[in-house]
């Protein structure tokens, strides 16, 4: 896991702007928020609904994983 999360550091921008929310002053992390935001709006209008509904979709999906990874570490925590 961390060797993903530090893998996304190398990635030219989106590197920078991650770099600096995490290590750098404490308004940069609303300004990477605003960025993201930015970004995605921009997506948006370029790719139009679509884009947006695959975007709801994939966050089902990661809210789905969350919730069945959070109560399987539960049930397994009792096998052991």
């Amino acid at each position: 896991m961390q060797a993903v999360a530090r893998s996304l550091l190398h990635v030219p921008v989106f590197g920078w702007f991650l770099k600096d929310a995490l290590y750098g002053l404490p308004d940069a992390k609303s300004y990477f928020a605003l960025n993201l935001l930015a970004f995605f709006a921009g997506l948006t209008y370029l790719f139009g609904y679509p884009f947006f509904i695959a975007c709801l979709l994939a966050a089902t999906g990661v809210a789905l994983t969350t919730l069945v990874l959070l109560t399987a570490t539960h049930l397994l925590s009792k096998k052991r």
